[in-house]
Formats: C-alpha cells, structure tokens, sequence
C-alpha cells in the first residue's frame, strides 16, 4: 500500500487555554541608537509578553539587570560602569527635568518597565518622584504601609525611606517574590545600575507597597516555582558563569557569561541548564541564574487536500504538549501518524519534545473496491406445456424445449453466457414445425 506525505494544509494560530498575545515587550517611545545598539534591548526584544502583566512587568526589569548610568547621551547603552550622572535611558522615555537627563532614575525605571509590560496605567500613571507616587497610590487606594503587615506580590512596587529623610519616599523598586520571611527585589538607581536586593520583611527601611491593579489572565505557576524547575528564559546573576561541555563542574569550561546575560535553557539536568554556546550544546550552573520568562513554542500540522487538519498550537516552555487526537481526513485515503520535522514518528496523543515542531500527515490509500463480475441472466423458464407438444399460447422462451440433438455444451455455454445463439433459436423453431406438421 502507498503512504503519502502531505504537505500544505492550512492551518491557523491556537493559543493556550487563555488568548495570549504573542508580542515581544517593546517601548512605545522611539528609542536612542545607543539603546538599541544595546544588549538590553535586545534582551527586552527577546521576552514574549505571556498576557500576565504583573508577571511581565518583573521580567522587563530582569532584562536591564546590570545596566548602567552614564555621565553623557552617548551612555544610553548602559555600557559605562562608572557613570554616575544618571545618564539612563529610563530618564530619556520620562523626558528631561530642568533641561537634563541627570536626575535620580529610580522611579523612571519601574515606569519604564511597567510600561513595556503594557501596565503604564496600572499604578496611576508614570512618575520620575517616589513622594508624588506615593501621594497617588494613596490617593487610588493602592497603598499599604509596611507597618500594616500587608505581605506584598510579584509586580508590587516597594518604596523606601533612607534615615533622615522626611519626605514620604526617595526610592522605589519592583517585588520579584517573598520567600523565608524576606522580599526579594529589582531595582533601578541602586550603586548606579539596575541590581538585585532583598530586604527582611521587618526592615524599617522600607516604608510601604504600592499595588498595581494589573489586568490579564496570571499565568498558572509562579516564576518562583519555575526557578530551576522548568526551561525557558533565565538571566545570568552572578557577576559571570562559566559554560561547561556537560552538566558537570568538572567538565571542560568553554567560555562565561556575564551578568545580565539572557540565555534560553533548552534543559535541565543535575542543576545545570542546557542552552546553546557559538553553536553547540554547552551548560551553565543554574545556581547563578534566574528564571526571567517562558517561552512560547509553536506545533504546526499539515495535510495536503485533507479535512479536519488540526489547528496550530503555541504552548508555554512550562507546559506539556501532545500530538492532536483530531485526525486530518483525505478522500480514499486512511491517516496513519504524523511525521515531526525532527524526523520522528508521532502518534495522537504522543507527548511532543518541548520546541517548534512542524508534523506532516501520513496517510495510507484504501486498497481498490474490485468491480463486480457480470451475472448471467437466470435460465430461462420453460414454456408452460401443452397436449400435443405444440408452442405454448404464451409464446414462452425456449428453456427445457430445446431439442435434444443441440449440444448441451452449446447450449449451458450461451445460457452462461446470458444470450442464446440465433442459431439455435431458428433451429428449435425448425424441430418444432416438423414435428406439428410433418409426423405422421
């Protein structure tokens, strides 16, 4: 039997049980060319937006982890590790104050990110002054103090207040999650650069949360439940990693990656992440790296001049995913399996490998329906009998009054045959008349 591969079916975009944009977290201000020329813009390009704005918001700030201010415009790129005039371009999407871009960014940068996230409005609206957010978050009702014992979420704003300030605030970060009784941090302006911090939940130095009325459907598992667990998007937070040709600290190092770096992790295994290094497999220590986002895979399938092809799923790297129960249906032909671009054979229902994934229908043509012979017609009935041997008044066809000198070979064969010869015909009538007329 032939099996045919089938190509070319269209098919159309099905999303995860919830509808989730599949959009990269972009500014919406044109940015500088020393921005974009940047790292960090392209790591903020490669984060896909997972509908949880909350969620997004912290994995924006994760993406800026070790940017840092400049003393001039040409420090846009966050590439000058002793800046210290604030240069950021945080403060270049906020606008100047007095004519320059040299004031403290703190609050500029969670602006920032919330805005990229597509939550600009989530916290009434966006702020370069701690104290001015602090008054509209209260004034919206989307404030707690830290003296209320309120424990703050992911993409909560924290504000604190150093000894000996009398306003409400002079600095702000972003909540990354709460574990151990301590509150674990993003933050922008804090030793000049965007940095990881964590504060008991005691610590008199913060002053209270502001709380985000985010909008969109919050993903199933936390980023914190993800750590170490699930493949996906980390960024590097250690000041380097070494990359190691298996998932061993004794393996051979290849090269390192440096803080702030977003590396996709293919796998994990023995507490080392799988990604690719100048072109191959290579792995890095999970325990200097943290889970930033997931990533969106997409299975497409296609059947060529077939009904019912199953539409294409895009799937988060936390999830699992299997091959379509919906068989593609294909005239006079029978679907077999799904062929993977991996070269793998798939079953309905086969769990997938994590990844894009393009699956061609196989189908099977149903062998040929044989046509039926031809039936002989029924023996002809004999005609009904009469006295004196003659044709009956119904003028019947010849059957059991064919005369006996016809071979019965010759005859059986023209019955089989579904037509009785002429010849035979005239001879019958013949032996017929002689026998009426000529008898004596």
């Amino acid at each position: 039997m032939k099996r045919i591969f089938a190509v070319g079916c269209v098919s159309f975009l099905l999303l995860g049980s919830a509808a989730i944009p599949l959009a990269a977290l972009t500014p919406t201000y044109t940015i500088t060319g020393a921005y974009k020329s940047s790292q960090y813009h392209q790591n903020i390009n490669a984060i896909t937006k997972t509908g949880d704005t909350a969620f997004d918001t912290v994995a924006a700030a994760l993406s800026q982890l070790d940017y840092h201010e400049g003393n001039s415009k040409n420090d846009f790129n966050g590439k000058n590790s002793s800046g210290t005039k604030n240069y950021t371009e945080y403060n270049r999407a906020m606008g100047t104050i007095g004519g320059s871009y040299s004031y403290a960014w703190c609050a500029a940068f969670v602006s920032w990110c919330l805005d990229v996230a597509g939550a600009k409005d989530s916290a009434g609206g966006k702020f370069t002054s701690c104290t001015l957010w602090v008054e509209k978050l209260q004034e919206l009702g989307l404030y707690s103090t830290r003296a209320s014992g309120y424990t703050p979420k992911v993409g909560d704003l924290i504000f604190f207040r150093s000894a000996g300030v009398s306003r409400a605030s002079d600095h702000v970060g972003i909540v990354r999650f709460v574990k151990g009784g301590r509150v674990y941090t993003v933050e922008g302006n804090s030793s000049n650069k965007v940095a990881l911090r964590d504060y008991a939940l005691t610590d008199t130095y913060i002053v209270g949360y502001g709380k985000p009325k985010y909008s969109g459907t919050p993903l199933a598992k936390s980023a914190l439940s993800l750590e170490d667990t699930a493949t996906g998007l980390y960024t590097v937070t250690n000041d380097f990693v070494n990359v190691r040709t298996s998932p061993s600290a004794s393996s051979t190092k290849l090269g390192s990656l440096s803080r702030g770096a977003l590396v996709e992790i293919l796998e994990i295994k023995n507490g080392f992440g799988r990604i690719t290094y100048n072109g191959q497999a290579a792995y890095i220590s999970l325990d200097y790296a943290d889970f930033t986002t997931p990533v969106f895979y997409t299975v497409t399938y296609t059947a060529e001049n077939a009904k019912n092809c199953p539409p294409a799923l895009s799937y988060f790297s936390f999830e699992a995913v299997s091959a379509s129960g919906t068989a593609p249906m294909r005239e006079g032909h029978t679907f077999v399996h799904w062929v993977g671009s991996d070269g793998k054979i798939y079953s309905s229902g086969d769990a997938l490998p994590q990844g894009n994934l393009k699956l061609t229908a196989v189908f099977e043509e149903m062998p040929a329906t044989e046509d039926a012979l031809p039936q002989a017609p029924s023996t002809p009935s004999a005609p009904p009998p009469v006295e004196d041997g003659g044709m009956s008044d119904t003028g019947g066809t010849l059957g059991e009054n064919i005369p006996q000198n016809v071979p019965q070979s010759t005859a059986k064969a023209a019955v089989e045959a579904g037509t009785v010869s002429g010849v035979l015909a005239a001879a019958a009538a013949l032996w017929w008349y002689a026998k009426k007329f000529l008898t004596v």
